[in-house]
């Protein structure tokens, strides 16, 4: 999930190890700037707010002990604090402690009730554990309340989809998309709303946008691979998925794609030999299930599905692993 794979990336990582020494001069450098602000600090309030600053730095450096007792201390000097109970929260999803942290974001909720940054973050986190319906209301108060807040406007941009409501979510994407035009995941969202409507030209724009800014970005690459498989251009959407999974090589999507696309060019061997990699890495092949709609809502037109129809019932030991 991304929002714990957000919060844990400084988990262990840094701090063990080694440092270039220009890394650990300005690990030093940031420490000693906090604690002087901490010192620096005229009131209990000031004192608090300069102590969350401190533990954030040791927290980006995976000091995860040293930035809670920050915190804690903070809220000593000032209950009042919900920026310490944020980031509290932040270091109980790293322990994955999720219940823990719901917690301290509802704290933030109770403290502040007129800013977006409790309501997002509680709302991410029950979005990203799968409970879509609670989320919506919290992420729909953080877009509200924060008109600079892209991240909680992407994940009810996902909700929205699921729920059937893709114009309402097309607009969120959009407005993602112009609070931080190099966030590729909202850009690939759009480039799929415009492939679920027919409109390859608005698709590629998309895609070409997002390669425009990174050649090697793996969303772009796997639009212009389902916008060449629509056009029966399997050559080319094979060369498209192949760009793909060098930066995401684990993507289900693509390779139930790249299959689909040897079974076209009637390589059904190699078809068959890419379900069986998937199938012999456990986690791959639980996700793979999801080729099943990914295939059905993004990829198929009335000509495709009888072909992707053709290969999820002669490989459905992988699509369905659980079936018999």
């Amino acid at each position: 999930m991304a929002l714990l794979a957000a919060a844990t990336v400084a988990s262990g990582s840094r701090a063990s190890q080694e440092r270039r020494p220009e890394e650990s001069k300005a690990q030093a450098d940031a420490v000693a700037k906090a604690e002087a602000a901490v010192a620096g600090a005229k009131t209990p309030q000031e004192k608090s707010a300069a102590m969350v600053g401190l533990g954030r730095v040791y927290f980006d450096e995976g000091e995860e002990k040293q930035a809670e007792s920050q915190y804690l201390a903070a809220l000593d000097l000032d209950p009042s604090n919900g920026t310490a109970h944020l980031e509290l929260g932040r270091v109980d999803i790293a322990a994955h402690n999720l219940a823990k942290a719901g917690s301290e974001f509802k704290e933030v909720i109770r403290l502040a009730p007129g800013a977006g940054a409790g309501y997002a973050a509680l709302g991410a986190l029950l979005a990203e554990t799968g409970h879509s319906a609670e989320a919506r209301p919290l992420l729909e108060k953080a877009v509200d309340l924060d008109s600079e807040d892209w991240s909680s406007r992407y994940r009810l941009a996902l909700i929205l989809i699921a729920a059937g409501d893709p114009a309402r979510a097309h607009s969120l994407l959009q407005e993602v998309v112009q609070l931080d035009s190099s966030y590729m995941p909202a850009r690939e969202q759009l480039a799929l709303e415009y492939l679920r409507h027919g409109d390859t030209s608005g698709a590629t724009a998309e895609a070409q946008q997002m390669l425009a800014k990174s050649p090697n970005a793996p969303e772009g690459h796997r639009i212009l691979a389902l916008i060449s498989w629509k056009s029966r251009e399997f050559e080319s959407s094979l060369a498209e998925c192949a760009l793909a999974l060098q930066g995401d090589p684990h993507s289900e999507q693509v390779l139930a794609l790249q299959a689909l696309n040897l079974w076209q060019l009637d390589r059904k061997k190699e078809a068959r030999q890419v379900l069986g990699e998937i199938a012999r890495d456990p986690e791959m092949r639980g996700s793979f299930a999801n080729a099943d709609l990914f295939c059905r809502l993004v990829v198929c037109g009335s000509q495709d599905a009888g072909v992707v129809g053709d290969f999820l019932r002669r490989n459905r030991w992988v699509v369905y692993p659980d079936q018999p």
